[in-house]
C-alpha cells in the first residue's frame, strides 16, 4: 500500500498515543506529524479526522508544559470541527 496510504495514518496515531502514554512526547509528536501529513494529503486540512490529530498534538504539548502551543492547536482543532460538523454535533 505504501507509506502514504491513508490507512497508515491510524497506525501512526496509535503508535503516537502509546509513546505519549510512556512519556516519550517527542517521538509521539513525530508520529502525529507523519499521520497529519497523510491525513491532509488524503482528506484535506478541513476534515474532522485532521482536527483529531491537531487535538492529539495539543494534548502532547500540554503534557510537555508547552501550554501556549497546546492552546493554539486546540483552537485549530476546534475551528476545523466547528466548520465541518457545526456547533450542534454530539461529539
Amino acid at each position: 500500500l505504501g507509506e502514504q496510504h491513508p490507512d497508515n495514518a491510524g497506525i501512526y496515531i496509535n503508535m503516537a498515543n502509546t509513546y505519549n502514554s510512556i512519556g516519550n512526547h517527542l517521538k509521539a509528536l513525530k508520529l502525529y506529524n507523519k499521520a497529519l501529513q497523510i491525513r491532509v494529503a488524503a482528506l484535506g486540512e478541513q476534515h474532522p479526522d485532521t482536527a483529531g490529530i491537531y487535538n492529539n498534538m495539543a494534548i502532547t504539548h500540554r503534557s510537555m508544559g508547552n501550554y501556549l502551543k497546546a492552546l493554539k492547536l486546540y483552537n485549530k482543532a476546534l475551528h476545523i470541527r466547528l466548520a465541518t460538523l457545526g456547533e450542534q454535533h454530539p461529539d
